[in-house]
């Protein structure tokens, strides 16, 4: 019997919405909540962009056969929490994406940077030039054989991960950069996937949105994978907005893994721990020393790529994103909690 249920993501919305970043030296200490002014984005109705015949978007759907003939072997393979696997392809130092598999078929792409050609739309390009493309909507609906799926998207969603239909089965989200008014990244992803995935608030009727419950051991893998993500697209907006590339700092890493670890465990959300302290005091109990450091955490993200992207359009977190005084980082992943700590070191 069909059921009509609606999804309220309450916990998981604050987390989401509610970011923190924070900033430490030797001397003071400051923490910044910033969530934004957002502005509403009229439209009517809206209009299917043309048929895309180049570019990574028409390979939504094809065999994996295609990403090989086009790119070649990627330089690694990441595991998702989605049944998919990311096989990721870095084209240069200002250009990156990862395209995700799943039964040998191509089902999502994330793009980011510079050069990569996801028609209709260019990264890079202004809001302007998208309107022109597509007038977007608050509400979509998508419909495959297991119910009606109406997807709503809030005035955040609007104007940092609006939503398109591309064509009967493959639909984008634009991630925009709200400081600069362009186009950051973009994902593509079949109607499964975004089903899946259910990343806005949902109304549907039919079947249950079931989530996929990976093992521990893939849970390992998948937090790895995600970690890497997040370093090389950090790197990448780095190099779009002309800052120098954070190198890797395991140590570092080690700090906010554990971080992440005892929000998830401990049911929190904070920068400051109950048992180990703040940022400062887990670096100097780790033995690293440091002139400077900050902290990005995220929380129910999709996943990596979806946490950079939140934290590129908050003020304190982008501060720490493209701070030129930083020179590593390290990044600690624990399920759908995540953790940047970046370092000056003494």
């Amino acid at each position: 019997m069909k059921t009509i249920l609606r999804i309220l993501f309450v916990v998981a919305g604050i987390m989401l919405f509610s970011m923190y970043s924070s900033y430490q030296d030797k001397n003071s200490e400051k923490i910044m909540n910033e969530e934004g002014t957002l502005q509403s984005i009229e439209s009517e109705e809206q209009l299917v962009p043309e048929v895309i015949e180049e570019g990574v978007t028409k390979l939504i759907g094809e065999p994996k056969g295609k990403l090989l003939e086009q790119f070649g072997e990627p330089i690694r393979k990441d595991l998702s929490s989605y049944g998919y696997t990311w096989w990721i392809y870095p084209i240069s130092n200002e250009s990156y994406f990862q395209a995700g598999v799943k039964d040998d078929k191509i089902v999502t792409l994330f793009a980011i940077g510079k050069g990569i050609n996801v028609k209709p739309y260019t990264l890079g390009q202004n809001l302007q030039d998208i309107y022109a493309i597509t007038p977007l909507q608050s509400e979509i609906t998508v419909v495959n054989n297991n119910g009606n799926y109406k997807f709503e998207l809030s005035e955040q969603d609007m104007n940092q991960k609006a939503l398109v239909k591309i064509n009967d089965d493959t639909y984008a989200q634009l991630y925009l950069d709200r400081f600069t008014g362009t186009l950051m990244g973009i994902r593509y992803l079949d109607s499964e996937i975004l089903i899946l995935q259910h990343p806005y608030q949902v109304v549907y009727t039919g079947e249950k949105i079931n989530d996929i419950k990976p093992s521990s051991s893939e849970w390992e893998l998948i937090e790895e994978g995600n970690e890497k993500q997040i370093i090389d697209m950090t790197n990448i907006i780095r190099k779009v907005y002309e800052k120098p590339a954070l190198s890797w700092n395991e140590e570092v890493a080690e700090v906010a893994r554990g971080h992440s670890t005892d929000m998830f465990k401990e049911s929190y959300f904070s920068h400051e721990s109950p048992t180990y302290g703040t940022l400062g005091d887990r670096l100097d109990k780790a033995a690293i020393l440091y002139l400077s450091a900050g902290e990005n955490i995220a929380a129910q993200y999709t996943d990596g790529a979806d946490s950079v992207m939140g934290w590129l359009n908050s003020p304190g977190h982008r501060e720490a994103l493209l701070d030129e005084e930083f020179t590593h980082l390290g990044v600690g992943v624990h399920q759908k909690y995540y953790t940047q700590n970046f370092v000056k070191f003494r």
